[in-house]
């Protein structure tokens, strides 16, 4: 499993034009369950991602794909971990 971390590297009017076709992104992969949930940061300069356990490979050609990443307005930070206990109404993260 990871954890994606986006920060922004841009102000956010650099960011803005790229907002809709990143909103895009995130709902393909959510919808195809690659990605388990995601939303902005609080601060609003970025946001967070987590993503079932896929290969480094798969993961990086995913994020390729993102407007941010594309358009240089956001650094990720990727963190690979194995969830290992959850809440019962989470179970299913164990295994993805």
């Amino acid at each position: 499993m990871f954890i994606l971390i986006a920060s922004y590297s841009k102000n956010p009017a650099e960011v803005e034009p790229q907002i809709k076709a990143h909103g895009e992104w995130v709902s393909r992969y959510l919808k195809e369950g690659i990605f388990l949930f995601a939303g902005p940061k609080k601060s609003g300069l970025g946001g967070i991602i987590a993503v079932q356990s896929i290969s480094k490979e798969k993961l990086l050609q995913i994020m390729a794909e993102d407007s941010y990443v594309q358009a240089d307005v956001a650094d990720y930070q990727i963190i690979d971990f194995d969830c290992k206990a959850t809440q019962s109404t989470l179970e299913a993260l164990k295994l993805a």
